[in-house]
C-alpha cells in the first residue's frame, strides 16, 4: 500500500459547490436495502433542530439547500420547513423516494411553498427491481408518477441511481426508463461503505453497466461517484470523487456538512476549506495499493475505499496534476 496523502492541484478559477445538505433527520417511510440509517428510520428530529441547521447554513453564506433525510417530505411540518427556508430567500431542492410527490396537489403546494428542484432516488428500471430495493410494493409506479408531476409543474428533475446487485445487468431497460423520465442530471452511485450500508457490487460489474448507459442516454449532466479512474477509462470526465466534488454544482458542500466548520472560518476562504476537507476525507476513507504508484491518475483518484479489495489497473502516461483536468467548465457547457 502506498501513501495516499498526495493531492492534486487546486483549481482557483472554477466555481465551487454552493449548495449545502439540510439534514432533516433519519425518519423514513421506506427501507432501502443499502440505507446507511436502516436502524434509525423510526427516529424523528424536531423542527427547531432543523431550523438551527438552516440558520447555520445561512450564516455560512450559502443560499442553496438540499433537504435530505430519511425522507423529508413525510414530516408533518414539511410545509413549515419549506416556509422557513423560503423566508431566508434560499433556493430549495429535496432528495426523495417520491412517495408523497405522486400526489399532484402535494407537489403543487410544495412548489408554492418554495420547492424548486427534486432529486429522485430511482434504484431500478422496473417495478420488480425498484420495489425490491426500497422495500415497498408500488414504489416504482409512485416515483414515476411523481417525476411526471414535477415535469408538469416545471420543477427541475434530477436522478440518483445506486447501481446495485439487482439492476446492474439491466442496462437497456434502465436506458428506456431514463428516456421516459428525462432528468436534467443523472448521478450513478456505486455502492460504498461510508455509513452502515452493507451491500457492495464490484467495480467491474457496476462500471460496465454505467459506461454502457452513458453511451446511450441523452442527459445533460452525468456524474459517476466513488469509483477509481482506472475503471472509467475513456469516460474520465464523468468521474466525480472527493476532490472533483469541490466543484460539483448540484451536490453538497462538504466543508459545511454536519456543521463541520465555523461559519466565519468558512467565509474567509471557502475554497481552502473545501480543499482541506477533501484531503481529510481521502486520508480517512481511502487507500491505494502499491500498483497505483505508476498510474497517471495517482493524484486525482481517491483509490479504493478502506474495506474494498478490488483489483486496480494503472493507466500509463504523464501524471495528471489538476483536479478538473477532465471536468474543466463541465457545467458551463450544459
Amino acid at each position: 500500500m502506498i501513501n495516499n496523502y498526495t493531492f492534486p492541484l487546486i483549481d482557483k478559477d472554477e466555481p465551487i459547490c454552493q449548495r449545502a445538505k439540510l439534514d432533516t433527520g433519519t425518519f423514513c417511510n421506506y427501507e432501502c436495502s443499502f440505507c446507511y440509517y436502516i436502524d434509525r428510520l423510526h427516529e424523528k428530529t424536531d423542527l427547531d433542530v432543523v431550523k438551527q441547521r438552516v440558520d447555520y447554513i445561512y450564516e455560512c453564506g450559502i443560499r442553496e439547500v438540499d433537504l435530505s433525510g430519511g425522507e423529508s417530505s413525510v414530516r408533518t411540518d414539511w410545509f413549515e420547513l419549506l416556509d422557513y427556508c423560503k423566508s431566508k430567500e434560499m433556493s430549495v431542492s429535496t432528495v426523495t423516494n417520491g412517495y408523497k410527490f405522486a400526489d399532484h396537489d402535494f407537489m403543487k403546494k410544495s412548489k408554492e411553498h418554495g420547492l424548486q428542484e427534486i432529486l429522485f432516488s430511482v434504484h431500478g428500471p422496473n417495478n420488480d427491481i425498484h420495489d425490491l430495493v426500497v422495500g415497498r410494493k408500488g414504489a416504482f409506479k409512485r416515483i414515476i408518477k411523481a417525476i411526471e408531476n414535477a415535469h408538469d409543474l416545471g420543477i427541475l428533475v434530477r436522478i440518483n441511481y445506486v447501481v446495485n446487485q439487482h439492476s446492474y445487468s439491466l442496462t437497456d431497460e434502465f436506458v428506456c426508463m431514463v428516456d421516459q423520465v428525462k432528468p436534467y442530471e443523472l448521478n450513478f452511485l456505486t455502492l460504498n461503505f461510508f455509513g452502515s450500508a452493507n451491500e457492495y457490487l464490484p467495480y467491474k460489474l457496476s462500471t460496465t453497466h454505467i459506461k454502457h448507459c452513458i453511451d446511450i442516454v441523452d442527459v445533460p449532466i452525468i456524474n459517476v461517484r466513488y469509483v477509481p479512474y482506472c475503471y472509467m477509462e475513456g469516460y474520465e470526465k464523468y468521474v466525480c470523487n472527493t476532490f472533483q466534488h469541490i466543484y460539483d454544482r448540484y451536490d453538497w458542500n462538504m466543508a459545511v456538512y454536519d456543521q463541520r466548520i465555523d461559519p466565519e472560518v468558512y467565509k474567509k476562504d471557502p475554497l481552502d476549506a473545501l480543499y482541506k476537507q477533501a484531503q481529510e476525507d481521502r486520508k480517512r476513507m481511502y487507500y491505494k495499493p502499491e500498483q497505483c504508484k505508476g498510474c497517471k491518475h495517482l493524484l486525482i483518484c481517491d483509490g479504493l475505499e478502506n474495506v474494498v479489495h478490488d483489483d486496480v489497473m494503472p493507466t500509463e502516461g504523464p501524471v495528471v496534476k489538476e483536479i478538473n483536468h477532465y471536468r474543466k467548465e463541465y457545467y458551463a457547457k450544459v
